[in-house]
């Protein structure tokens, strides 16, 4: 077997001979074969299929490629009047929907793209009036989502002109989750420029600027009706260099060394008898010195601070995610649809995250560096943070972390259970009884909301009811409708089980075909025990009912009581979701004879769980006593972090910590900046430690290594993720009202263009947290693996102090040597 030494000797010798490692603008014909043949002849020419893909590594965002052709973004020679059908049935091709313009990146940039009723520059076509200009024609699973045609052979043309060429409705799907874009494919778009035309036309990405594709019109003899390549393209492609090239992944040429530069520790990557024999690791190590180095910046207020964070930070989850797409094979092959809880290959956990990172980062990378523009401040803000004293008293400050890690957790567990010492420790109080509509009859609105900052993970408020998560009194045989019309509701549909967590736990939930524990109903036989019912739109979503006052009792037992109709509709993007409500959940607990709590839970994050107490007609509660119980402790939230919007960064204040710089901000300590500046130095600063890991563990192939790896990296890069964005969210810099919908294209306020991106994060990246955390408990390996980071000048003298220490403590009695 190959050393990894050598392998990557061998590696970087070959790629140090690569100028490029992606050839561009290669000069293509597709269907040349079938063209030359129809030259000449009265007969049409057949219709070209174009077969597209992306190649993520291309560039930052990955370039087109089509089948046939070499090299990424082709020039494309096309036939004036002939059809030509793109199709991007490949998964590459999510969140890369292909647009065609008169000029580069088409709306990105605010310039005409192929539509009906856009006559080509220079043109003396009236098409314009009759919205018969040459425009794309979306198909989606095979059928045509616009009215609009200029091809007769595949549409008629409509006797009403039109200028709905079905982009509307194609492109908001390529933002839906992958499986849900999947499944609405096959994706075609049939495009027949017939206008004869004097200069190129473009192919473009219309998700993320810089994509762009020449398309070269030709005649039916095969000439060039424009030789020169005009209009421009503003910008020249991304390179590949060789260290890129070696790792799938983007700029990190100047970071290859870490010892060369005092921008970042002197490792990331410790290793712990366990040799890389891939070149993972190598790149892992040249990602996070990218970020470090870019992340610490002047602070020039607090959106354009979060932005300019948030651009490396998402730059280098990017890259970790190509990486490892890169380095293996991360495939999922799944036959039809996958109930929640299923339990599936690791691989179809895994990938969807993987394209997720990169393609909906990359795309918010885009929208970052719109909002400076908007803000007037520059596009980058990076000032110097050297970390070449990183390491001083590392083990030992590892060691008094450790003591303070005790320490909280100690008092923690003394303040939930009540002792006056530590009374305010955690500031959300959580569990309250609270009894909605307790002074009226008749059905019950109960409104529902999430407050992102009360945990983790987010917690569950109810208005009229004091704190998070609060204890409700429900009367059995009553009507609740739960009401999650606010928008903190998204990606937390409630949902309701006899124990905690429902189906992330593998415990019953309230289902039609689910009898009550305990109880000696025959409910399971006629698909007619306790479950809720899902309302979208004041629309009933299944056909179970047992309220009959709001849906008939269906006459054939059903056990559909809308959840799979619902449920999926929570992971779209936050504008299609508000679109698709309001979202109301009935719950009639009818069963009298239950001997038991019922819980409320949130079906996408694990934690949330809340307790549902039922009482009788005459307020009677059916079980006293807390059961079944809750097996795990709610989120306790400091009063730092309370301030800062954040989850667990107490310990992880620069000035406090040795582990880490005293500050990644450059910021004078002046002026409303400097809590924000606090908050975010605690946040790189639990980010840093978090991914500073060993690698490998014990009986793991290589693979499975660079998996967990990758796994340990992200899950703190995530949460630093998370922080950032609930910090800006408390900050109400992104409080947005907006009035109608947005068409692309159209300028929106900063704070607009932000909010649903800074919501996004928060929660998608943390079920992208619990899946990773589900992933590494699987592997049987721990989530932590940290290590200490210790400089080279350092260590002797390090080693020295901590023992020095130990020795001290000990003499005093302070801590015990075994």
């Amino acid at each position: 077997m190959i050393s990894y030494t050598k392998a990557i000797t061998i590696l970087a010798a070959f790629a140090a001979t690569l100028v490029n490692a992606y050839e561009t603008d290669v000069p293509c014909t597709p269907c040349l074969d079938t063209a030359s043949v129809a030259v000449g002849r009265s007969a049409p020419l057949e219709d070209c299929l174009v077969d597209v893909k992306v190649n993520l590594f291309a560039s930052a965002t990955g370039y087109f490629e089509v089948v046939g052709c070499k090299g990424v973004n082709p020039v494309l020679h096309l036939t004036v009047g002939r059809t030509y059908l793109f199709d991007q049935t490949d998964s590459s091709n999510w969140y890369h929907l292909i647009g065609f313009a008169y000029e580069a990146d088409g709306a990105h940039v605010a310039v005409d793209e192929l539509e009906p009723s856009i006559v080509p520059p220079g043109s003396d076509s009236t098409c314009d009036e009759t919205l018969s200009c040459p425009a794309p024609m979306y198909y989606m699973a095979g059928n045509y989502t616009g009215a609009y045609s200029n091809i007769p052979s595949l549409v008629p043309i409509p006797t009403e002109p039109s200028d709905d060429f079905g982009l509307d409705t194609v492109e908001p799907l390529f933002f839906h989750p992958m499986g849900d874009w999947q499944g609405y494919g096959p994706f075609v778009t049939a495009l027949n420029f017939d206008v004869t035309f004097d200069k190129d036309i473009f192919y473009f990405c219309h998700v993320h600027a810089g994509m762009t594709g020449r398309i070269k019109l030709v005649d039916g003899e095969g000439n060039m009706l424009s030789p020169e390549n005009k209009p421009l393209i503003p910008y020249e492609y991304d390179t590949i260099d060789p260290l890129d090239s070696e790792c799938g992944t983007y700029n990190l040429t100047a970071y290859e060394n870490l010892e060369n530069t005092d921008q970042c520790p002197d490792i990331f990557v410790c290793e712990d008898g366990i040799e890389p024999d891939t070149v993972f690791p190598k790149c892992m190590q040249a990602m996070n010195c990218q970020m470090m180095a870019s992340i610490t910046t002047n602070a020039v207020g607090t959106t354009a601070l979060f932005c300019h964070q948030m651009i490396p930070h998402h730059e280098n989850a990017v890259n970790m995610a190509k990486s490892l797409l890169y380095s293996h094979d991360v495939v999922c092959q799944l036959e039809g649809p996958t109930e929640e809880g299923a339990v599936v290959p690791w691989e179809c956990d895994l990938a969807p995250v993987l394209y997720d990172i990169i393609n909906t980062q990359n795309s918010q990378i885009i929208d970052f560096y719109s909002a400076l523009e908007q803000l007037g401040a520059d596009a980058y803000a990076n000032c110097d943070v050297e970390f070449e004293d990183y390491g001083d008293n590392i083990i030992f400050s590892r060691y008094l972390a450790e003591q303070q890690k005790g320490q909280q957790e100690q008092q923690f567990h003394r303040e939930t259970a009540g002792e006056e010492e530590d009374e305010g420790e955690c500031t959300y109080k959580s569990g309250i009884d609270c009894t909605p509509c307790g002074d009226t009859v008749g059905e019950c609105v109960v409104k529902v909301g999430v407050n992102l900052l009360a945990g983790e993970w987010g917690y569950f408020i109810v208005e009229g009811c004091q704190g998070v998560n609060p204890t409700l009194e429900l009367t059995v045989g009553r009507t609740y409708l739960f009401d999650q019309s606010d928008e903190s509701n998204w990606y937390h549909l409630i949902g309701f089980s006899y124990e905690a967590d429902g189906a992330h736990a593998g415990v019953d939930e309230l289902e039609p075909s689910i009898v009550p524990p305990g109880s000696d109903s025959t409910c399971g036989d006629t698909l007619s025990c306790p479950a809720p019912m899902y309302w979208m739109n004041g629309t009933y979503t299944g056909s179970y009912s047992n309220i009959p006052s709001l849906v008939s009792v269906p006459t054939e037992p059903s056990d559909d009581f809308g959840l799979d109709t619902v449920e999926p509709l929570f992971f779209h993007p936050l504008g299609d979701w508000q679109g698709y409500g309001p979202f109301v959940t009935a719950l009639n607990f009818d069963d009298e004879n239950v001997n038991q709590d019922i819980f409320y839970f949130c079906h996408v994050h694990h934690g949330m769980t809340g307790r549902i107490k039922l009482t009788g007609a005459d307020g009677t509660t059916k079980k006293e006593e807390n059961i079944p119980e809750i097996p795990y402790e709610y989120s306790c939230v400091s009063p730092f972090d309370r301030k800062c919007g954040t989850y667990n960064l107490e310990k992880f204040q620069p000035k406090d910590n040795p582990m880490c710089p005293e500050t990644f901000v450059c910021y004078d300590g002046a002026g409303t900046l400097a809590d924000s500046v606090k908050c975010v130095n605690s946040m790189d600063c639990a980010m840093l430690s978090g991914m500073t890991v060993f690698y490998g563990d014990e009986g793991k192939d290589s693979r499975m290594n660079d998996v967990i790896l990758f796994l340990r990296n992200m899950i703190p890069h995530h949460q630093n993720a998370v922080n950032m964005a609930k910090n800006l969210l408390i900050s109400g810099d992104v409080d947005c009202v907006l009035e109608g919908p947005v068409e692309e294209g159209d300028t929106v306020s900063t704070a607009c263009l932000l909010n649903p991106i800074v919501r996004a994060i928060i929660n998608t990246q943390n079920s992208q947290i619990q899946v990773m955390q589900g992933l590494l408990q699987a592997f049987g390996v721990p989530e932590k693996h940290e290590c200490e980071v210790v400089s080279d000048a350092n260590t002797d003298t390090t080693m020295s102090m901590f023992g020095l220490a130990i020795a001290l403590f000990a003499g005093l009695g302070l801590v015990g040597l075994n």
